[in-house]
C-alpha cells in the first residue's frame, strides 16, 4: 500500500470519532494508530498500513457488535444467521452491519449502513413530495420510510435514514405481503442508534 492508501485507511478509522463509543478494556487501537503515525512519519508505509489495518479491523468489529444490538428481532418463526460486518471502503466508505433471516422459503435481510454515500440518495427520495411509482411513504419505528412491495415477485423493502448518517434497510424475498417488512422495520431500536451516534 502506498502513502496515499495509508492515509485513506487512517481516514476510515476516524468514523469512530463521531460515535458515542464506550471505553473498551485492553484496547490497543490507540497504540496501533500511534505506531502507524510514527511509522508513516519515518517513511515506513508498509508498517503504517499493517498497524492501521489492524486497528481498523478492531474498530469495525466493535462497531459491528454495538450496532448489532439495535437490529430488529424478528418473530420466533424466523431463524437468524450470525450478524455480518463489512467495510464499505472500496465503494464509497462506511460500514455495513447485516443479518439474514429465513422462514420456510421466505427470507428477510436487515442491513444497517453507517456513513455510506447511499444515505444522501435515500434522503433525497424521502424528501420528494410527489408520488413515486411503486413507492409508498410510511412511518416505521417513528421515522419516515419508503416502502416498496411487488406482489407479483414477492419482493420488497423498507428503507429509512436516521440522523443523516445511518441507512436502515429491510429487504424481503418470496413473501406474500408487505406486513412482515413493516413489522421488522418497526423493530429497529432508533433511540439506541441515535445514542450511539451521539444525537
Amino acid at each position: 500500500m502506498n502513502k496515499r492508501g495509508v492515509i485513506g485507511v487512517l481516514g476510515a478509522c476516524v468514523v469512530v470519532a463521531g460515535l458515542a463509543t464506550p471505553v473498551w478494556a485492553a484496547d490497543d487501537v490507540a497504540q496501533r494508530l500511534d505506531a502507524a503515525k510514527a511509522a508513516y512519519g519515518k517513511g515506513d508505509a508498509v508498517k503504517a498500513a499493517k498497524e492501521t489495518e489492524a486497528a481498523l479491523r478492531q474498530i469495525q468489529d466493535r462497531l459491528g457488535k454495538m450496532f448489532a444490538e439495535v437490529m430488529p428481532p424478528l418473530g420466533s418463526k424466523w431463524t437468524g444467521d450470525p450478524v455480518e460486518v463489512e467495510s464499505l471502503g472500496e465503494i464509497g466508505g462506511g460500514l455495513s452491519v447485516s443479518r439474514a433471516f429465513i422462514h420456510d422459503d421466505s427470507s428477510i435481510n436487515v442491513t444497517l449502513l453507517l456513513d455510506s454515500p447511499e444515505a444522501a440518495s435515500i434522503q433525497a427520495q424521502l424528501d420528494v413530495t410527489q408520488a413515486q411509482p411503486n413507492v409508498k411513504k410510511i412511518k416505521a419505528a417513528g421515522e419516515d420510510a419508503l416502502l416498496r412491495f411487488d406482489s407479483a415477485t414477492g419482493t420488497g423493502e423498507v428503507t429509512m435514514v436516521v440522523a443523516g448518517r445511518v441507512v436502515l434497510e429491510v429487504q424481503g424475498d418470496n413473501i406474500n405481503a408487505a406486513e412482515p417488512l413493516v413489522e421488522a422495520a418497526n423493530g429497529w431500536n432508533i433511540a439506541k442508534i441515535k445514542t450511539l451516534l451521539g444525537n
